[in-house]
């Protein structure tokens, strides 16, 4: 799943290479998925779309905005490859959706899993970015006071560990870190010497700032790497981030102290620690 360094990298590539290219065309590609969910029927974007001329695009968290003068394309909660083709090359055999541009290039979207392409209008702009709930890891708003507040606050802080914390979505904190998912909550936490089972209500101040460090670390060195090796920009590329915990390097030794690393299954996926390092 796309989340806050691959929405950045996948953002700003579309401002440099889209804007100023006029859609002529959007279709379904010869891939269908009952997960993937548009916001408008799709006669109403392939009669909205054509004659668009894009103006920009920018991330919020998880989240991209593709914009188009009055209309805006919203991708959330979503993972797959969204890929630019320049003039006269081949398009992949399979892929979801699809976007012609008056130059001959184009765009595509095949999705994994499951998220949304929202096709907004002006009066809705408000709704998204400026008004999505949460606070990206990276901004000056997120400080260590903001973090501390969260955790003061987190409504099942006595049932559920700190990944489910950091892993909350505006659905179930309003307060809450919006840009992180299962993948890097790994690393941040092997950083942040924390096992993701631990009771957020447990955790004391020097540990918070730890963790406040981990989040901001691990953040900002994926988003200098364009994001995860296992996600694609938009031309295709894999990032240049390898993460340290997940299901490749599981039973390997902990960089560390070389422990085996461990994989347990947590708040409905899995989740990989040192049971050395992380308490």
């Amino acid at each position: 799943m796309i989340e806050m360094p691959e929405a950045t990298t996948l953002a700003r590539q579309m401002n440099e290479t889209l804007t100023g290219r006029t859609i002529t065309r959007f279709a379904r590609g010869p891939l269908n998925h009952k997960f993937l969910w548009l916001s408008r029927p799709d006669e109403e974007y392939q009669a909205m779309l054509p004659g668009r001329t894009v103006t920009g695009a920018d991330s919020f968290g998880r989240s991209i905005y593709l914009r188009m003068g009055d209309l805006m394309h919203w991708w959330g909660d979503t993972g797959g490859r969204i890929l630019f083709h320049a003039a006269g090359e081949p398009l992949p055999k399979k892929y979801h959706l699809l976007w012609e541009f008056s130059d001959g290039s184009s765009l595509t979207f095949a999705m994994e899993m499951w998220g949304y392409v929202k096709l907004l209008d002006r009066s809705q702009f408000d709704l998204r970015p400026h008004a999505e709930s949460g606070t990206q890891p990276l901004s000056p708003e997120f400080t260590l006071e903001a973090l501390n507040r969260m955790m003061d606050a987190y409504p099942e802080k006595t049932a559920k560990g700190v990944k489910g914390l950091l892993v909350a979505t505006g659905h179930l904190l309003k307060d809450h870190i919006n840009g992180l998912g299962n993948a890097y909550v790994q690393d941040i936490l092997f950083r942040a010497g924390s096992d993701p089972r631990r009771k957020v209500m447990n955790i004391n101040p020097e540990e918070r700032h730890n963790l406040f460090d981990a989040i901001q670390s691990t953040m900002a060195l994926a988003t200098e790497l364009g994001g995860r090796d296992d996600e694609c920009d938009l031309f295709g590329r894999p990032g240049q981030y390898l993460r340290l915990m997940d299901k490749r390097t599981a039973g390997l030794p902990c960089p560390n102290c070389r422990t085996p690393i461990q994989k347990i299954a947590y708040l409905g996926g899995a989740c990989y620690l040192c049971p050395k390092c992380q308490s």
